[in-house]
């Protein structure tokens, strides 16, 4: 029985007051009385007029209902006061007027039922908040819950009761996941089934700490640690419950584990069936160490979203780790910039769409924002690396290009023990020289050339081995990996397994250690399908109720691996576009734009090695003079004990794709007209186009239009090239300056990459100010130094620059 609210105890007040005023004040004749009684039925009745007048009929009746006081007492209050002398009549009128009042009060005031009206209250204790969350939930509105027990002890929140509907109407159809959320228990802890009375009354059972009415404890035993279960042997420490949290879905725990001396062994696919749900759902993720096994199941797939990279992800923590996804359980997915014992080594693998380019991306920039030097090469052109490459010391693809790479980074371990003997310690932060990490994408092919490849798989081989004392890495990625051309694999493993490990849509088990060449150990790998979802139920196929929409994309998902530890984890994301448009790498690479490169005494000597140009061009055979091969091999190069392959020479070398291009090229062209003119395939001249805009032998001046290197731009055509001028003039103010025109001289000291150092010098050339290049050599200054002024003054106009720039 609810109590009477204050409300209406001061309204019955107010009656009684009313009815001893109505009894005296209409004989006084004072004027405020009269006026205020007037005004407050005056203004009654407008009210109630306004209310019939809208034709809001409900309304209407509700305010008549509340101001039926104010305007029969104003009423009263008039009879009484018109009435000549004083009537028997008036005292018992005012009386009897605040009595039917007070009996109207429940009417008048929809806030308070009396008692004998009121709805009935619920009962006390688990049962009454079982039904009341029912109602204030409105899970399924017309029904109500009887017979609720709780079905393990009074302490426990499980309970079974029946749902009713109206007589003669079914419960209908409710779904399991408006239950849970109403009782605020996982999906799975819910089930309903009919009973002998028909659809008019479900039995519904919510079992948090059971599922399905079974013990979690006894599912555990019978489906799961049993002989030839997903975890043979294994027993349950401790079972906990998370709730949903921002984009994070809910999620139970289970953390298990086998005897003292095991290895716990888990059947990832008889797990998934264990628990009812499907593998390629994503919503089980399990993680393995020793004898421990940790069991995360969520309400639904919990990397759905990818989340955007940003500097400050991407730069090292205090611990010398940096972001590059997000984890299963919404934490950032770190992997160490060094491994324990001080390598820049490790390994990418994933499969084709699966995100490695973008991982590349997220590395590289991780390194720049480290102050590392960064040298990418790869089997194949890509444009999407080409987008990389600008940020970048050196990046091209084939395997000359790897060799000459290799080649260099091997000769450059020796000049850097020369700086560490000076320095008197091996690589450290304090060391006279940057970090160098050596990017080998599609490893696979390039150890598989059948020209270069050993003598890939032999420096690559060295590097790895011995590059930590000189600050050199070695990043392994590709589809797969084989070591299997490295000498003395084994120990090649130990070095790289505990530096960055990531695996992207790998199968898991023994697929993920043959894909990652056993660099990934005995890790075990959640397996990740290439679509979240995609799969249909034998039931739906049955009954033809499949839906043919595929599922959301898995691009990214995969897992962080170091040693035998993974993660699942999904990476950052940074926009690589595929349609030409501008991409996001600027929003991730260092804020300045400046590229690390290597010091003015390695490049110096890297040059007098004959190692450092463009690395385009076939390494010197065997028949070549032994003075280029001296210049090639060098004094300390390590590699002396075999020579760069014979290249066979043809009589007559037929033009390439490039020098068709080239040639085809005199004027601003657009791509259609350009793969018109050329004989070679579309995808061909597209790649190629791409490359020599990089090696700056092509200018594009607009997306999918081209013109050759010296062509000036058109009128009215928008400046694209204002920084590619900005270079040009800096470099020929450098040039003429210090009568010195090296590539690497440009290269350090305008903090840019290798190609854009080309084209600057290739730039400088077409004006005039250098002449042309003579092998490794510094070219030759045209311009002397007192003509320095004027030079840069007509080169300021021809390049439309201000005075001030």
């Amino acid at each position: 029985m609810r109590r009477m609210p204050t409300r209406a105890k001061a309204e019955l007040a107010a009656y009684g007051a009313s009815s001893a005023a109505l009894a005296v004040l209409p004989h006084l004749e004072l004027l405020p009385a009269h006026l205020t009684v007037g005004a407050i039925g005056g203004t009654s009745t407008w009210w109630l007029y306004q209310r019939v007048k809208s034709g809001n009929f409900p309304k209407a009746i509700r305010s008549g209902q509340r101001l039926l006081g104010p305007v029969t007492g104003s009423a009263v209050y008039a009879a009484a006061a018109l009435a000549p002398g004083t009537s028997w009549w008036e005292i018992p009128l005012a009386l009897g007027w605040g009595g039917l009042m007070s009996a109207w009060l429940p009417a008048s005031r929809s806030t308070w039922n009396p008692p004998g009206e009121m709805a009935p209250a619920y009962p006390p204790g688990f049962t009454g908040l079982v039904m009341r969350l029912w109602d204030q939930h409105d899970v399924a509105p017309g029904t109500r819950l009887e017979n609720i027990q709780q079905t393990i002890s009074r302490d426990h929140p499980d309970f079974a009761c029946d749902i009713v509907a109206p007589p003669g109407k079914p419960v209908g159809k409710i779904a399991d996941d408006a239950i849970a959320a109403c009782f605020g228990v996982p999906t799975l802890a819910v089930s309903l089934r009919e009973t002998e009375h028909g659809p008019g009354r479900i039995r519904l059972t919510v079992a948090p700490t059971q599922e399905a009415g079974r013990s979690i404890d006894d599912l555990w035993t019978a489906l799961i640690a049993r002989p030839g279960g997903a975890i043979p042997g294994s027993r349950i420490i401790r079972v906990e419950r998370q709730p949903a949290r921002d984009q994070l879905p809910a999620r139970g725990m289970i953390l298990a584990e086998v005897e003292p001396g095991e290895v716990a062994r888990v059947n990832f696919d008889q797990l998934c069936t264990a628990f009812g749900v499907k593998a390629e759902e994503l919503r089980l993720v399990v993680e393995t160490r020793g004898s421990e096994v940790l069991v995360t199941l969520y309400e639904s797939a919990p990397l759905k979203v990818a989340r955007r990279a940003t500097r400050e992800l991407l730069t090292l923590d205090a611990y010398g780790r940096y972001t590059i996804g997000t984890a299963h359980d919404g934490s950032d997915a770190k992997v160490h910039m060094r491994s324990a014992s001080g390598t820049f080594h490790g390994f990418l693998v994933g499969v084709t769409g699966s995100g490695k380019t973008v991982s590349l991306a997220l590395m590289c920039a991780a390194w720049a924002l480290a102050g590392m030097a960064t040298w990418v090469t790869s089997a194949r052109p890509d444009a999407q690396m080409s987008a990389v490459g600008r940020h970048v010391d050196r990046q091209n693809s084939g395997p000359v290009f790897t060799w000459w790479l290799l080649k260099a980074a091997t000769a450059l371990m020796d000049i850097r023990g020369q700086m560490n003997t000076e320095a008197g310690h091996d690589f450290s932060a304090h060391s006279p020289y940057p970090a160098l990490t050596l990017v080998l994408d599609e490893f696979n092919s390039l150890v598989g050339d059948d020209v270069y490849g050993d003598d890939i798989a032999h420096m690559t081989d060295v590097l790895a081995r011995e590059g930590r004392k000189f600050g050199i890495g070695v990043i392994f990625a590709g589809q797969s990996l084989n070591l299997d051309k490295l000498g003395g694999a084994a120990s090649l493993r130990d070095q790289v397994q505990g530096g960055i490990g990531v695996v992207l849509r790998i199968t898991g088990g023994i697929a993920a250690r043959q894909a990652t060449g056993g660099l990934a150990g005995d890790a075990e790998l959640t397996p990740i399908p290439d679509r979240l979802g995609a799969h249909m139920s034998l039931m739906d196929r049955m009954l033809g109720t499949a839906s043919d929409a595929p599922g959301a994309t898995t691009q990214g998902m995969g897992h962080t691996v170091t040693g035998s530890d993974a993660t699942m984890m999904r990476t950052l994301y940074v926009h690589l576009p595929d349609d030409g448009s501008p991409d996001g790498l600027d929003e991730i690479f260092p804020e300045s734009g400046g590229i690390n490169t290597l010091t003015e005494r390695e490049t110096e000597a890297l040059t007098a090695l004959g190692l450092w140009h463009d690395w385009t061009t076939p390494p010197p055979s065997a028949t070549d003079d032994s003075a280029s091969s001296e210049a090639v091999g060098g004094t300390g190069s390590g590699l002396r004990d075999f020579a760069p392959p014979p290249i066979p020479q043809p009589a007559r070398k037929a033009p390439t794709v490039k020098d068709k291009v080239l040639a085809a090229v005199d004027r601003e062209m657009t791509a259609k007209e350009i793969r018109s003119a050329v004989d070679a395939a579309a995808g061909t001249v597209r790649n190629t186009l791409s490359d020599l805009v990089t090696a700056g032998r092509l200018r594009q001046v607009d997306h999918g239009i081209y013109a050759p290197i010296s062509a000036p731009p058109a009128d009215g055509e928008a400046d694209t090239d204002s920084a590619a001028s900005d270079l040009v003039l800096l470099g020929a103010d450098l040039v003429i300056n210090t009568q010195f025109g090296s590539l690497s001289m440009l290269q350090r000291k305008l903090r840019i990459g290798h190609a854009d150092a080309q084209r600057v010098m290739h730039a400088l050339e077409t004006l005039g100010i250098v002449g042309p290049a003579d092998g490794g050599k510094a070219r030759e200054v045209l311009v002397k130094p007192e003509a320095q002024d004027d030079v840069l003054r007509e080169l300021r106009a021809d390049l439309a620059l201000n005075p001030a720039d």
